[in-house]
């Protein structure tokens, strides 16, 4: 099953899983598209803790993606 997801920004990602999520937000980002998928989260979370002061979980693509609906940085179709 895919399912699309609206970002903040306007941007679009349909993905399969979460792992595929995470995938292709860190093969479009802008700041850490050559890091590992792992990496990507980490520095992800940091930047939207520094910029939101919410905590985004970064231990699974799961947390991850769970956290980032919780905080409305995307909406799924």
């Amino acid at each position: 099953m895919t399912t699309t997801y609206t970002l903040q920004d306007g941007g679009k990602i349909t993905a399969t899983c979460a792992a595929d999520f995470v995938t292709k937000l860190r093969e479009s980002s802008r700041f850490d598209s050559q890091c590992t998928d792992q990496e990507y989260m980490y520095h992800f979370a940091d930047r939207f803790h520094d910029q939101t002061g919410n905590v985004i979980r970064a231990d699974s693509p799961e947390h991850f993606l769970e956290d980032l609906k919780l905080y409305k940085y995307l909406n799924i179709e």
